[in-house]
């Protein structure tokens, strides 16, 4: 493939960003397994019209997954963590009462969406496993829940803590933290509702390994380019064969819609080029085997892939929900071609 030059591609993503009413968005692009170029376009806020540069910080949303998976790896090479036991022979409490299908739950099944919990309970409403684990994908920001309340008792430290030492320093991720930090009032995106409306900035005091992190498209793109070539002995990083075991499809993705328990007889149609790994989504597609993950948090939203084989991969983050409208576009225009992963969110959404 040709180089990809950010002065080619600004004119095409400010065009789409003006389509869709998208007031902000950063990207960042590895090639070679390494951070080429970052940019950012647009305001952060129509309110302040501050610019968006490289430096601006969003919510990455459930672009945390994947940071904390990397983590979890880390854990389970050192012995403290083992993929396929039962995540309530760690705790000293079981962690839903009375559920007799709690001992089926691993950090696996967590990790590529199959423990059988629904993406969060309802409000106010207790957690009910709704299919038995294992059994098929079903996107569950609850079970990631579930296994950094193990992860925070096994290690003995908050889960901040522990992905700042294990993760995001050692990565050179220093822009990066699953808490609220007070230089992020100077640098952090707001968010803009469907009309353009900005919207009250979120600052999480507690840290959510399902969507609490915030960050810089440039720092999640050394995370990228992490997975993408494996380090053979690190004190920190996953071995290659555990990175290899993260980018293997564990699951197809199904005719369920994943996060609707009273959808039963909905169905999306069924994409077989898309499946989970470990804290990843998988896409066969156009340029090879691709690792992917998606971020909603409403008026903030988020978007990567990466092809190994290529050494190639885009971080995008935007603070827009009109700007999951752009990342057909923009991932074709890079990758080339129809991106399976985005058709499939595109569906799925378009049942909502």
């Amino acid at each position: 493939m040709t180089k990809i030059t950010i002065d080619t591609l600004e004119p095409r993503i400010l065009e789409w960003m003006e389509q869709l009413d998208v007031p902000g968005l950063s990207v960042a692009l590895v090639e070679d397994g390494a951070l080429a170029w970052s940019r950012g376009l647009g305001v952060a806020s129509r309110r302040t019209g501050c610019p968006v540069t490289a430096d601006t910080v969003f919510e990455a949303a459930s672009l945390s997954k994947p940071v904390f998976a990397y983590g979890v790896l880390k854990l389970c090479e050192s012995g403290l963590l083992d993929l396929d036991a039962p995540l309530s022979a760690y705790l000293p409490e079981p962690y839903m009462p009375d559920e007799p299908r709690l001992p089926l739950v691993t950090a696996r099944r967590v990790l590529c969406h199959t423990p059988g919990l629904p993406n969060w309970r309802p409000e106010g409403g207790p957690l009910v496993m709704h299919l038995a684990p294992g059994e098929r994908f079903s996107y569950s920001g609850e079970g990631y829940v579930y296994l950094q309340n193990v992860v925070e008792h096994l290690a003995g430290r908050a889960l901040d803590e522990l992905l700042q030492a294990r993760v995001l320093e050692p990565l050179g991720m220093a822009s990066s933290s699953f808490l609220w930090r007070d230089e992020y009032d100077e640098r952090a995106a707001q968010g803009h509702d469907e009309s353009g409306a900005v919207v009250d900035k979120w600052k999480p005091d507690e840290a959510n390994v399902a969507y609490s992190l915030h960050t810089t498209p440039s720092d999640f793109a050394r995370l990228v380019a992490a997975v993408m070539q494996p380090a053979a002995e690190s004190e920190w990083r996953p071995s290659p064969a555990l990175i290899a075991e993260m980018l293997r499809p564990h699951i197809a993705v199904n005719d369920l819609a994943p996060w609707h328990d009273d959808w039963p007889g909905q169905s999306i149609t069924l994409h077989r080029q898309v499946s989970w790994g470990l804290g990843w989504g998988l896409q066969h597609g156009p340029c090879g085997e691709a690792f992917w993950h998606w971020g909603d948090n409403g008026s903030c939203q988020a978007f990567t892939l990466a092809v190994p084989a290529l050494k190639l991969g885009l971080v995008s983050m935007a603070n827009s929900k009109a700007a999951r409208g752009l990342w057909a576009s923009l991932y074709g225009e890079v990758f080339g071609g129809e991106q399976p992963a985005i058709t499939w969110l595109n569906e799925l959404y378009s049942r909502e």
